[in-house]
């Protein structure tokens, strides 16, 4: 096995990038001893937007730290998911949703993705990662504009995100993503999954295209083998981002190679919008469209 001198950080810890000045940077360590190298070398994870990085100067950076085991994950208590619904007439994402479907569908979807509310952030969504044993890997915290759908921002124009773990406090606590609505793939008898980045994308189009089961990575990064492995067995259908069908369909051909069936599709790709785009934007503004129309 080999040694490498030099790794990207592992956890889930992140840095000012030096050149977009996001909170994405994720720093090298050095493997012997687990320390941070200078502030300068990392990999920013916006790869789209700022794509910086900058490794150490010479040919002993490994991917992963090999000289370290991989820590046993760990996983929420059932109580905590179950007191994240008690708040969930304040939740902005279920009320925006309102907006689109019927009160049976949203109850349905709500349901069916488990989705619960924080109350970290005012009205805020927590997306919970829960795998095909029912073990509840992480809850995730977005909050969104009831009005629009839309994610709200910071002063500084970031994204409100954050972990129930984080908030919590919880010492310890080894982070383990798995895909967001994992658990279902044990509860259908459907044949195809479908994947997308966003959490809210899925659960959006579980309505529009109920045929598929919808399952998000949650970032761009995690559209890999390990967040994949538990869904080899069926047929899977990407739907990458707008500007990101390239990096998808090279993973999926490196994971087809390996036993895999996956198609990534072009939908996105060969559509005139911006870059970011996703397929509940899409159905989102061609179903208000109809509304228009219909009025």
């Amino acid at each position: 096995m080999n040694q490498y001198k030099f790794s990207l950080d592992p956890s889930s810890k992140k840095f000012t990038c030096p050149r977009c000045n996001k909170q994405t940077f994720v720093k090298y360590i050095e493997n012997a001893n687990g320390s941070y190298l200078d502030d300068e070398f990392g990999r920013c994870d916006r790869e789209t937007n700022c794509a910086f990085h900058n490794p150490p100067k010479n040919n002993k950076v490994g991917l992963f730290v090999c000289c370290k085991p991989k820590p046993k994950p760990s996983f929420h208590s059932l109580e905590i998911l179950d007191k994240s619904f008690s708040r969930n007439k304040e939740n902005n994402f279920i009320e925006f949703l309102k907006t689109l479907f019927t009160a049976a569908e949203v109850t349905e979807i709500v349901s069916k993705y488990l989705i619960g509310t924080s109350k970290h952030y005012k009205g805020a969504t927590i997306f919970w990662q829960i795998d095909n044993l029912e073990r509840i890997h992480a809850g995730k915290i977005l909050q969104y504009i009831t009005e629009t759908g839309k994610r709200a921002k910071t002063t500084e124009g970031k994204g409100v995100i954050n972990w129930v773990h984080s908030v919590n406090k919880t010492e310890d606590f080894n982070l383990d993503q798995c895909l967001f609505g994992l658990h279902l793939i044990s509860e259908t008898n459907q044949k195809t999954i479908a994947i997308v980045e966003s959490e809210k994308t899925a659960v959006i189009m579980s309505v529009f295209k109920p045929e598929y089961i919808w399952l998000a990575t949650g970032s761009k990064q995690g559209f890999k083998q390990s967040m994949l492995d538990p869904i080899k067995q069926f047929k899977i259908v990407a739907f990458p981002d707008k500007s990101e069908f390239e990096d998808w369909k090279h993973k999926a051909i490196e994971l087809n190679a390996i036993g895999y069936k996956i198609i990534v599709s072009e939908f996105l790709e060969q559509m005139d919008c911006d870059t970011g785009i996703d397929l509940a934007d899409i159905f989102i503004n061609e179903m208000t469209k109809m509304t228009i129309v219909n009025n």
